[in-house]
């Protein structure tokens, strides 16, 4: 399978937990999804299993064990019903509602979708050199989602693009919590970081830098102008383009940006333990590498030379 790279990380943003573990998270859901049947998605694969482990769930339920939106679940199970995967039938315990049933058609197309998941977990764990690395990042995540890691059935819990999405939404709204209090919008960040560091650039390199289309980053770009954070001027060379650059306001900005998800993750740290986070920072850090190389460029898991 090709290797889905994720961009460069910034050293300034290596030590923090919440950000590597939604860009951990994204890259997991990408190898998914290039690995699962054509229309299938990591969500519909957790819902079926938790049909098939312990039996018809209102869609409510499903919703609330999952920490899934109400509104996206529905979205979700009328699919799965659409493709006659999951059935409503009247709950035998309260007959005013529906519960929701996993269906032969289902029960097949989940092991297919099992089989797919298997082989995208081991593009993602590649990097991770020994099976103990691998359970130890499993068990770091988990213990950032302990409820969830005791309610939930260990087939959904044992699969590591489950936990770093569980794990990803937590710590995100603890980010995006801290960054605000301070007036700053969480998703300007890395673009502050990557245009500090390529600048000047135009918008097209300025994309690349983070891994995305250019039309994605339209949008943020005409707020961080508007906030007097970037300059954007004309390129001489090619008038159809904007070369963007920091303001002095932006650099301010930028360094505040820092301090602040520096605060958000001596919170994280004070929860996992020191030791913990920075342990589990170095796993989630070798995730986005395509080669898995740890600070001192071997592989994540392996002793040192002189350790051995």
């Amino acid at each position: 399978m090709t290797d889905i790279a994720a961009p460069a990380i910034d050293p300034r943003l290596v030590g923090f937990t919440a950000f590597l573990a939604r860009r951990a998270s994204v890259r997991a859901e990408r190898l998914a999804l290039a690995q699962l049947p054509r229309g299938r998605r990591p969500r519909e694969l957790t819902v079926l299993t938790l049909l098939a482990e312990e039996g018809p769930h209102s869609q409510a339920r499903l919703a609330s064990r999952l920490e899934v939106n109400r509104t996206v679940m529905i979205s979700l199970i009328d699919g799965l019903e659409g493709a006659d995967l999951v059935r409503r039938e009247r709950d035998p315990a309260d007959r005013r509602r529906y519960a929701l049933r996993l269906t032969d058609a289902g029960a097949a197309e989940l092991a297919r979708m099992d089989e797919a998941t298997d082989r995208a977990e081991r593009a993602l764990h590649a990097p991770l050199s020994t099976p103990a690395a691998r359970r130890r990042l499993g068990d770091l995540l988990r213990s950032l989602v302990p409820d969830l890691a005791a309610a939930l059935p260990a087939r959904v819990t044992a699969r590591t693009g489950f936990l770093l999405a569980r794990v990803a939404w937590r710590l995100g709204g603890r980010r995006e919590a801290g960054l605000r209090a301070h007036g700053i919008e969480p998703r300007c960040v890395a673009m502050l970081v990557a245009l500090d560091v390529a600048q000047p650039c135009t918008q097209e390199r300025l994309a690349a830098a983070l891994g995305v289309a250019g039309p994605s980053i339209v949008a943020a770009v005409d707020d961080l102008h508007t906030g007097d954070l970037i300059r954007r001027d004309r390129n001489p060379a090619d008038r159809r383009e904007h070369i963007l650059c920091l303001t002095p306001t932006g650099a301010d900005h930028l360094t505040r940006a820092l301090d602040a998800e520096g605060a958000v993750q001596r919170e994280i740290a004070a929860d996992l333990g020191e030791r913990e986070a920075s342990e589990l920072n170095g796993l989630l850090l070798a995730l986005l590498s395509p080669r898995g190389e740890g600070p001192g460029g071997g592989a994540v898991g392996e002793r040192p030379a002189d350790a051995r």
